[in-house]
């Protein structure tokens, strides 16, 4: 199977890091085909233009690229952080202009058609604060409606899962995150 996954994490040392090298090592180790899209490693320009917004011209080559690696991909993965009860800006900018109309999603009078049905779509997201206080404020539901309903079920992309490891900071134990890396790894195994 040939797996994208898009990774948006500018630290190096970050929980979330750690998650995308041990999410596709295992997606590896089982025989899968990855391609990794490192955003902020590739400098990838995440702002929408007024043309690509109007669907005007050529479809900018960096965009052409990506949605090629979709196009010829079994599943699409994220891997990032939870900032502000949404993903980073960069990852935003993303699927801002690569799952656009026409390519990920259409309007077929008043019914959505995704257009890049049957294929699987994992999501793993991190944040710092705890479940309980993401659950009790909305904001848990708030960002896996977004991510796993708005933006690949719209383009329908199935989710077979949602990892969200919370209470992460200075605090976190090396137990932690073995506990956490494990979870990936039975996650590609159970999915993939």
């Amino acid at each position: 199977m040939k797996h994208v996954v898009i990774f948006a994490h500018p630290r190096s040392g970050s929980f979330i890091r750690q998650a995308v090298g041990a999410y596709v090592d295992e997606l590896e180790q089982c025989g899968h085909a990855v391609t990794v899209r490192d955003l902020y490693a590739m400098g990838f320009n995440p702002v929408l233009s007024e043309e690509e917004l109007a669907g005007e011209g050529a479809v900018p080559e960096d965009i052409q690229r990506e949605q090629d690696l979709i196009t010829a991909s079994q599943a699409v993965s994220f891997v990032f952080p939870i900032w502000w009860a949404g993903m980073p800006a960069m990852l935003k900018g993303y699927v801002d202009r690569v799952f656009s109309y026409g390519f990920a999603w259409e309007m077929r009078g008043e019914e959505v058609e995704g257009k890049l049905h049957g294929r699987k779509g994992l999501i793993v997201t991190s944040s710092g604060a705890p479940m309980a206080f993401l659950e009790a404020t909305g904001e848990r539901q708030a960002f896996t409606v977004t991510q796993d309903v708005a933006i690949m079920g719209l383009c329908g992309i199935r989710v077979v899962e949602h990892l969200h490891f919370d209470d992460l900071g200075p605090h976190t134990t090396p137990a932690q995150v073995d506990d956490d890396i494990r979870r990936i790894r039975a996650a590609v195994r159970d999915h993939f």
